[in-house]
């Protein structure tokens, strides 16, 4: 039989008994995902552990396959920087310093073969035909400026309809770019609470998939960030929040956890959890991963517009648990009236936005006069 005759017949075939199968066949096909864990800043411990939990998701999900881009092995180790001893003299101390900058020097030397490769081995894996072979990219607490040979092609990427999934400190990568942070949502500004505390959090959405094995309420070990002034609430949806009543040390402003956004045609899912060993070990957190992980790839929609009122509702719940803890004044009661003004006017809380903002650069006595005229407000 003639081949094209052949082909039509096929064709027809499919199209009348076995189309949707196909369909769903190609849909169920793993992904491909290209896993960075490297760093140019300070690297988290928790990689290690991170690498082979992400593996195995992907693999039993029948989700992803996962290739990794790690640090090229071999590179020379970075002397420590030096600490002043409480009766150390200005002389012996200076000495100290000068060593120390003589071994700085030396290192630099020594490790440019390995920047060279490290720019190489990027070179290749963000090179067009790469990408081209990636549904999207993972950074798993990568840091520091890593060396994409071209950071605009590779955002353009994404907005032409791929996935980025951001873990844990990818929020403190590249944040000489604009355009990366306005792409992940925010930039690392500080982590108050820390690794060993255990924090308090609340779910704004948890019937939503990638966060409904969180209760509304509930709290996590693990090193929370706070984020910078670049950071744009009507980007993201905030899924995830530090419920500031139930955490130390309290401040007066919102911080964001987990939240997701569309970038053009891409899907950006970010979690600020992961810093902790025992966060990839949890059964919760994995679920959490692969959910965040299948929405990007568009296995699955969710609501996903931005939710400034949502926000700025938590960032005036988190100023009233510091001027409660600061002004020793009742918190539940405070907060009670908060919810109920937001209630009879869901504006009042965005337009309260930029004063709570300004809060975030004063200290001392001037914090406390503003925390002040902050209740006033509330009670007006």
């Amino acid at each position: 039989m003639n081949i094209r005759i052949l082909r039509r017949y096929l064709l027809i075939g499919l199209f009348f008994f076995g189309v949707g199968n196909v369909r769903a066949a190609e849909q169920s096909e793993p992904a491909r995902l290209l896993v960075v864990t490297v760093t140019k800043g300070f690297r988290h411990g928790s990689i290690e552990t991170a690498e082979p939990v992400i593996e195995k998701l992907g693999r039993e999900e029948g989700l992803f396959h996962a290739d990794f881009l790690r640090m090229p092995p071999g590179r020379p180790p970075q002397p420590r920087r030096p600490r002043r001893g409480k009766n150390m003299t200005d002389e012996t101390w200076a000495k100290i310093e000068a060593e120390h900058k003589d071994k700085q020097r030396a290192f630099q030397k020594a490790d440019q073969p390995w920047q060279e490769t490290l720019k190489q081995k990027f070179a290749v894996a963000f090179s067009p035909e790469s990408l081209a072979q990636f549904d999207g990219v993972v950074f798993v607490s990568t840091t520091g400026e890593l060396p994409i040979p071209d950071l605009g092609a590779f955002l353009k990427w994404i907005q032409e309809g791929h996935a980025f999934i951001g873990v844990h400190a990818a929020s403190d990568t590249l944040k000489s770019s604009d355009a990366y942070v306005e792409m992940i949502g925010g930039h690392f500004s500080g982590h108050p609470w820390t690794a060993g505390g255990e924090h308090g959090f609340v779910n704004h959405d948890p019937k939503h998939r990638i966060v409904q094995m969180f209760s509304e309420r509930f709290r996590w070990k693990d090193e929370i960030y706070q984020y910078g002034p670049r950071y744009q609430p009507e980007n993201v949806r905030v899924l995830l929040s530090i419920d500031m009543a139930a955490s130390k040390p309290k401040h007066p402003w919102h911080v964001p956890v987990t939240w997701i956004r569309e970038y053009g045609r891409g899907r950006v899912f970010y979690t600020n959890l992961g810093h902790n060993n025992e966060t990839w070990g949890d059964a919760a957190f994995q679920k959490h991963i692969t959910e965040g992980t299948a929405w990007a790839l568009e296995k699955f929609d969710a609501p996903s517009t931005s939710n400034p009122s949502v926000q700025a509702a938590e960032y005036l719940r988190s100023a009233v648990a510091a001027a409660g803890e600061l002004e020793g004044i009742e918190h539940d009661a405070l907060r009670a009236e908060v919810d109920a003004k937001i209630k009879a006017n869901p504006l009042w809380a965005i337009q309260m936005r930029p004063q709570l903002v300004a809060l975030r650069t004063l200290k001392g006595a001037e914090l406390t006069t503003s925390l002040q005229q902050f209740v006033e407000a509330i009670h007006e």
